[in-house]
């Protein structure tokens, strides 16, 4: 994983990443600090993040597949299970590569399955094209 030197300045809003490892958090809030109109907001277990959510629904959030509390699907089946959640994306970052965990992830609800280690350069399209998407669903 590394950061890009032009970030684009099209990335806003609020993001909740739900990761129990704390370097990947910390290389996330480096990355994300390029951003100035982008709020990062590591939670370290599936209950704080979701409690996260419900104070203040994100623009997105980026879930890990294996959280010390909880399952990432558990998590992501309560995230859709709250209606005014439903066009929020939902993006799975996992270290698994399995087509079944893919399949079950993308089943369960997520935007999107991206494989760890990722290329922040995608992340940061895949945000931007999902983000967009869902400000424009919500306008509907």
């Amino acid at each position: 994983m590394h950061a890009t030197a032009m970030p684009s300045a099209d990335l806003s809003g609020r993001i909740v990443y739900i990761e129990d490892d704390p370097i990947n958090g910390l290389l996330m809030q480096h990355w994300a600090a390029q951003y100035p109109d982008l709020r990062l907001e590591v939670a370290m277990t599936g209950a704080t993040g979701l409690a996260s959510c419900e104070l203040e629904p994100p623009d997105a959030v980026l879930l890990d597949r294996h959280l010390p509390d909880l399952d990432g699907l558990d998590v992501l089946r309560r995230f859709r299970a709250v209606a005014s959640f439903a066009d929020i994306p939902v993006i799975v970052l996992s270290a698994s590569n399995e087509p079944v965990d893919v399949e079950a992830s993308l089943r369960g609800g997520a935007s999107a399955y991206w494989s760890k280690p990722f290329d922040f350069k995608q992340l940061e399209r895949g945000l931007i094209d999902l983000m967009a998407k869902a400000r424009k669903n919500g306008d509907t």
